[in-house]
């Protein structure tokens, strides 16, 4: 509440006269009329003329303050909520419309506002920029005449962006020799909060049981190193403000040549070409060629030329090689040689025979050298030159060679020759293969046409045939009993010895017959009748 009066105020401010609070004379009085009785008798005193001047007077009220809350103000570009080194960031001292005099800032418990780039003014504090010194706790306090209070500690905590990203290696020299070696790699950079990623060739890091991350994937250990690793590698640093990538490192990585030195001699008309080589390391390898004066070093391959009347029967190729590892081999140009351990070979009749002819170095020579490739030829015991087919099989490769003979037969027994020949020579091997005929074999045993059920029947028929033969038995005895019968009554003349002698045949022939019967039907399965005896008797009668 206001009451204006020009002349009164200014004579006020010419009397410095200012009043800041009122004292009561009496609890039961208005404040207001308090301070207008005061300020009625304070201009009497100096000017009682003017008194009816002053009309105006002013009354702050001033409360007991609550605590103010501390807020940051930072850009959320790219989601990032906290504030970037070197950027401008303020905090804000917010009162809630409270009647407040004075506002104080603190970082970590001193005054915020005395750096030369920090600006305070009131309820705002300007970082201009803000720096990592600046991360820390801070507080902001307000006052008014009659009271003070802090607001809650607020952590602030300044991102740093990536930058100087460094790939470096460990390895102390190179190259690095595949499977053999390994390396450490480390990552490094400044910034706050800092994530590592991996990529060879542009590509992320395959997963490998031989890559190993380590130190939250700062490092990177290769144990053992291999050719495919032979590439690129960098690493990128990132946080929540922005990302940067290393230099590229390439591993300068060593491997041994795949295969063995190479010992080699190639005829070429009235020429010989003489060849060392050991190919495939990185970095090459040196060669050395050696042949009676010549003395030649060139990388990963070296030849020499020369006449073929210059090379004679034992003359040697001799190679060299150096690189992580020496190698070395030595050719014997010579016409081929053979160990033939078996040269007499025995088989029977349809068994299969082998033979065979492996090549050897001269055995006088004790460093064991290599000898030059070979082709073979096999000759039959009539002269005729084999080759596979049904009968024959012919394994052979530079330095060796197998002859196989399938089901052999007794006229194909004899000598057999392989010729072997490289162009230092020929040497021919003799092989005596001797066939022997087997013990004969057992007749094929005829198929069995019939079935189950016609050998059933074929025997209930014979059974029933038994059974016909039996009653036909029968019928010729009885009739050959009254044919005697018949016989005795007509001849009555004849004595009783003749009878008695006739009748003892009659009854022999009798039992004969009925022996055969029943041999015929051991099982009795078909059941026929049988002679009585009492008929047999009347033969004796």
């Amino acid at each position: 509440m206001k009451y204006t009066s020009k002349s009164t105020k200014d004579w006020l401010k010419t009397k410095k006269w200012r009043v800041l609070e009122w004292s009561s004379h009496s609890p039961d009085l208005n404040p207001i009329e308090m301070l207008w009785g005061d300020l009625k008798r304070a201009v009497h005193a100096i000017n009682p003329s003017n008194i009816s001047q002053v009309k105006e007077f002013c009354i702050e009220e001033w409360g007991p303050l609550t605590p103010p809350t501390l807020r940051v103000n930072v850009s959320t570009t790219n989601g990032n909520a906290y504030p970037v080194n070197d950027t401008i960031v303020s905090l804000h001292c917010d009162a809630g419309g409270q009647n407040v005099v004075n506002y104080t800032f603190y970082q970590n418990g001193v005054t915020a506002c005395s750096q030369p780039y920090v600006t305070c003014d009131k309820d705002f504090l300007y970082f201009q920029p803000i720096t990592m010194s600046d991360t820390g706790t801070y507080t902001c306090k307000i006052e008014n005449p009659i009271s003070s209070n802090t607001s809650q500690p607020l952590s602030l905590t300044v991102i740093e962006r990536v930058s100087g990203v460094v790939l470096n290696s460990n390895a102390s020299s190179w190259p690095l020799w595949a499977g053999k070696a390994s390396v450490r790699l480390t990552c490094s950079a400044l910034g706050t909060n800092v994530t590592f990623s991996w990529h060879l060739d542009g590509a992320p890091l395959p997963t490998n049981p031989r890559y190993h991350l380590m130190n939250s994937n700062s490092s990177l250990i290769i144990s053992p190193v291999e050719r495919t690793d032979n590439g690129s590698f960098t690493c990128t640093a990132s946080n929540s403000v922005n990302s940067e990538t290393s230099s590229p490192l390439t591993l300068s990585l060593g491997w041994s040549p795949d295969k063995d030195i190479l010992c080699e001699a190639n005829p070429t008309g009235q020429n010989v070409t003489l060849l060392c080589s050991w190919e495939g390391g990185n970095p090459s390898a040196n060669v050395t060629l050696e042949f009676k004066n010549i003395n030649e070093t060139r990388h990963d391959t070296v030849s020499k030329t020369v006449l073929k009347t210059n090379v004679i029967t034992n003359d040697s190729l001799s190679c060299r090689g150096s690189q992580y590892e020496q190698q070395s081999c030595k050719l014997l140009l010579a016409r081929p040689i053979a160990d033939v351990p078996n040269p007499d070979t025995s088989v029977e009749e349809g068994k299969s025979a082998t033979m065979t002819v492996n090549l050897i170095s001269n055995k006088r020579r004790a460093d064991s050298p290599q000898i030059l490739p070979t082709t073979f030829t096999w000759i039959n015991p009539h002269n005729q030159t084999l080759s596979n087919g049904d009968t024959y099989k012919i394994n052979s490769s530079d330095y060796s060679s197998e002859l196989v003979i399938f089901s052999p037969k007794v006229n194909d027994s004899g000598t057999y020759q392989c010729a072997a020949e490289n162009f230092m020579g020929k040497s021919t091997f003799v092989f005596t293969l001797r066939v022997q005929q087997g013990p004969p074999s057992p007749p094929p045993k005829p198929p069995n046409p019939l079935s189950a059920g016609a050998i059933a029947g074929i025997v209930i028929g014979s059974l029933a045939g038994v059974a016909l033969i039996g009653t036909a038995v029968f019928f010729i005895v009885k009739s050959t009993k009254k044919k005697h019968r018949n016989r005795s009554s007509g001849n009555a003349q004849m004595t009783m010895s003749g009878v008695a002698d006739k009748n003892q045949e009659n009854e022999e022939y009798v039992k004969y017959a009925d022996l055969r019967f029943k041999n015929a039907n051991p099982g009795n399965k078909a059941p026929v009748q049988q002679v009585a005896e009492t008929e047999y008797s009347t033969v004796k009668k």
